[in-house]
């Protein structure tokens, strides 16, 4: 392509001089085909840019369309917005004692705000982050404590995330609590309440790497 328009130029150059040999049909001939040629290729890979932008325009304008229409739907047949999770609730045999494992060892804070008194059983309410909550109610446990899956990924838990899961490895080790580590490598840890609640912590801050055993 680079060739075709230098060719292209000097010929048009000597056209165009003050001197004209015998071979100047020829060179012009040659002249005029290589501006044509020049001319298509320009105009061909400008019609590729085109149609690239054109692509990227019509993905976009894609994308915006199906948010809008998505929005649309759910205002119109009325669905929930879902902010997130409000509280998890732990059945548990004996307050004192899964108060003694959610705060002493786990450093929970009580939320005073929610007062187990206005509830016909006994409970507390455990903060977990900013919002989000624990909440121990002091009820018959359905739950066989026995037969339960030795690793609690398998079984029914909720996961909390932190930065870094070391410390509370450590803190589970010098309590004497079993834990197992996630299966797929992830940085996360798998342990019990007293109750055999299963609760996964995960880690997914800058120091989100699983600790060695």
């Amino acid at each position: 392509f680079s060739h075709s328009m230098q060719l292209a130029r000097s010929s048009c150059v000597g056209l165009n001089g003050p001197q004209r040999s015998a071979h100047a049909p020829m060179r012009s001939l040659l002249g005029r085909t290589c501006c044509v040629q020049a001319s298509a290729s320009m105009s061909f890979f400008g019609r590729i840019r085109d149609t690239r932008q054109n692509q990227q325009q019509a993905r976009r304008l894609s994308l915006a369309s199906l948010v809008a229409q998505q929005a649309a739907t759910q205002q119109r047949n009325g669905s929930v917005q879902f902010k997130g999770v409000h509280h998890v609730a732990l059945l548990c045999e004996n307050l004192e004692r899964s108060l003694n494992f959610y705060q002493n060892l786990l450093g929970l804070a009580i939320n005073p705000d929610r007062p187990d008194a206005k509830l016909p059983y006994r409970g507390a309410w455990l903060w977990i982050g900013n919002d989000d909550m624990i909440h121990l109610m002091e009820l018959p446990n359905p739950d066989p404590a026995e037969g339960r899956p030795e690793h609690g990924g398998r079984d029914r838990h909720f996961c909390i995330a932190t930065d870094d899961i070391k410390p509370l490895v450590e803190k589970l080790e010098a309590a004497g609590v079993e834990y197992t580590m996630s299966m797929s490598g992830r940085p996360a840890v798998f342990f019990r309440d007293p109750d055999m609640n299963c609760l996964e912590v995960v880690a997914t801050g800058d120091k989100s790497k699983a600790p060695s055993r």
